[in-house]
């Protein structure tokens, strides 16, 4: 089902792809398009960002406290900007490929950590982890398993207590696509889970509120950590390719944010889901429906808990970004400034300008570029 880049078919995509098919379940399922929150008058809310000539599939943004700034390239590899995009150094020494993916500022220790592609054939490329303890200057291994393709859309995610999980695609079995370090990176063991990942791992995320860990699968739904990525338990039906019957429309979890009151919310080939606690379990009510090619992408928040979506290529959705501001319930377009029918990727806030900054792609030819919104959002 890993479709968002140029790899080689895998036999179980096409598989997963045929037999996707709206879920059922007791999810009540809404599509809350209203115009409840129009884009800013006077203006466009987004403008391109300047990155090196040489990047042309940016695939990832990182800020760190200083300021500085950290691009992900899946052609030439991770480049650092200390001047905030006028110029740029490409930081790629002691790396085994310069396909870049995503890359990470640890909060804990200001670290970064990088991840690396397969490229357009599986396996032909070292997929691995990377850790910097000098803003890329160098780079060193972090042990994990072996990985397929890439690692998670997300990159990896750091724990309340500084223990940090990353992953990736079709770990070969019996090893789950998901490791956890307790160490900053110097070592990592397999995360064990009580059902299996399924041997994937497309997104994970930080619930600010709660503290605990998400972990989205390819077709085993979303799972959860109460132990900062240790032990992990499935929270959610799977998706309808792999049990028909009792699955939902959740297939391809890449990215996930949560509301101001703790509320996960996922995107999916299904749209977005948003969680409701039930006791001791979760319920989930698709708040944004899919109606054809416009699977989930990325999701982000700002400090006021505005929430933004971006989705894959489709001609019947042009809206490149979406946002909300009611913890999810209605969704509306604020892309004014960036061509229609791109996909948004990836959201983040510089904690320093207080900007929302967006790495935007083309879903045909996989380019991608850096936008920022033209004014502070917090």
């Amino acid at each position: 089902m890993f479709s968002a880049k140029p790899i080689a078919v895998f036999p179980l995509i096409l598989l997963i792809a045929a037999m996707a098919a709206c879920g059922g379940g007791t999810s009540t399922t809404t599509n809350p398009q209203s115009p409840t929150n129009p884009q800013p008058p006077g203006g466009a809310v987004w403008q391109k960002v300047n990155t090196p000539s040489a990047v042309t599939q940016l695939n990832y943004v990182a800020f760190n406290s200083s300021n500085h700034w950290f691009i992900a390239d899946r052609n030439n590899g991770f480049y650092r900007s200390t001047d905030q995009g006028a110029t740029w150094t490409q930081i790629n020494s002691g790396l085994t490929t310069t396909l870049g993916w995503t890359i990470n500022v640890n909060p804990a220790n200001g670290d970064l950590i990088a991840s690396t592609y397969s490229g357009t054939v599986i396996n032909a490329n070292p997929v691995n982890f990377y850790r910097s303890t000098d803003e890329g200057n160098s780079w060193n291994v972090i042990p994990s398993g072996q990985l397929s393709a890439a690692t998670a859309q997300t990159g990896c995610v750091f724990a309340a207590n500084s223990d940090f999980v990353c992953g990736g695609y079709w770990a070969p079995f019996p090893s789950s696509g998901a490791w956890v370090s307790t160490n900053g990176g110097q070592t990592t063991i397999s995360a064990s889970t009580a059902s299996t990942i399924g041997g994937s791992v497309y997104g994970l995320g930080l619930n600010p509120v709660t503290q605990d860990l998400w972990l989205g699968t390819e077709q085993n739904g979303i799972l959860r950590s109460a132990n900062n990525g240790l032990n992990w338990t499935v929270e959610s039906p799977p998706a309808t390719s792999f049990d028909p019957v009792h699955g939902i429309r959740d297939g391809n979890i890449y990215g996930m944010t949560f509301d101001n009151n703790g509320n996960v919310l996922f995107g999916s080939q299904g749209g977005i889901w948003k969680s409701s606690k039930t006791g001791t379990g979760y319920t989930w009510t698709n708040v944004l429906q899919n109606q054809n090619t416009a699977a989930g992408k990325g999701l982000g928040r700002d400090a006021h808990g505005n929430l933004y979506y971006g989705h894959n290529h489709d001609a019947n959705d042009p809206t490149v970004v979406y946002r909300s501001i009611d913890n999810g319930s209605t969704w509306s377009a604020y892309d004014s400034g960036i061509p229609p029918s791109l996909e948004g990727h990836e959201f983040i806030v510089n904690p320093a300008d207080r900007k929302l900054y967006a790495v935007i792609e083309d879903g045909v030819t996989n380019n991608g570029w850096l936008y920022g919104t033209v004014n502070p959002v917090q």
